[in-house]
């Protein structure tokens, strides 16, 4: 436990000014910008939904930026072999450590922006403080979430670039991104077909029950669905088997 709070210490010393610069840019695009748009632009017909729109700008932004300065990262030391190679900590550790980070880095992120474009539509939002907080924590956590199985995701595809360009060069970023959009082509396809309806859609718990725990909108009606527990689950065990996966695979290549 020391060890990995050895490592999240040192990556906090080389990436935090990654965390500050994307907050500090988010500030001037969610505030700032649509501000100067306002002051200066005369008659706007969607002024006052500005901020939120770049609220929301700001938060796909950081997706990127995140994914981005995890990317980075694992470069940087790759660049520095004997990092891993020396390292008493495994691969997993290692590559885990950086995820953590970045989680816990943009998961900040996120709850100021979040928070930011809430504010920004609070005339729409019936709900008090208590609501509001449940329904901010629970955007963040969704995008956390998200961001997990794009860095699990993104080290995959990583460590399958690296194995190309052992075997192809610099055509491997060609063969890489192929792969990349056809696998994800044929998710989109498997998720939205009857067999996986059969499969993962069962023990479903209706989520309208939570409705009086958030706020309510002015403007739309929200439908709250059902939550499936296979397919829960189901998807945090292949989340967790390729991390398994992608950590076994950068090994390889790494000490290649």
């Amino acid at each position: 436990m020391k060890n990995f709070a050895g490592l999240l210490k040192k990556e906090w010393m080389l990436y935090r000014a990654w965390l500050f610069s994307g907050i500090f840019i988010g500030i001037m695009l969610s505030i700032i910008v649509p501000y100067l748009i306002r002051r200066f632009s005369g008659e706007f017909t969607m002024e006052n939904q500005l901020p939120f729109f770049f609220s929301i700008l700001v938060l796909m932004l950081g997706v990127f930026f995140s994914v981005l300065q995890y990317l980075i990262s694992i470069r940087n030391d790759l660049r520095i072999k004997e990092i891993w190679l020396h390292s008493t900590s495994s691969i997993a550790q290692l590559v885990g450590v950086k995820i953590v980070f970045s989680l816990i880095g943009y998961a900040i992120f996120n709850f100021i922006f979040v928070s930011i474009a809430i504010y920004n539509i609070k005339e729409e939002i019936i709900g008090n403080f208590a609501q509001i907080f449940l329904l901010i924590m629970l955007v963040v956590s969704l995008i956390v979430i998200f961001q997990l199985m794009m860095f699990v995701i993104v080290l995959l595809f990583f460590a399958f670039n690296l194995q190309m360009k052992h075997l192809f060069g610099n055509f491997s970023v060609v063969i890489t991104m192929f792969t990349f959009f056809f696998s994800l082509n044929l998710w989109f396809k498997f998720t939205e077909s009857k067999l996986y309806d059969n499969i993962f859609h069962h023990i479903g718990i209706p989520l309208t029950g939570l409705e009086p725990f958030f706020p309510k909108s002015q403007t739309m009606n929200l439908s709250w669905g059902t939550m499936y527990i296979v397919d829960e689950v189901a998807t945090f065990i292949l989340v967790a088997v390729l991390f398994i996966i992608a950590t076994k695979w950068f090994e390889k290549v790494v000490l290649r």
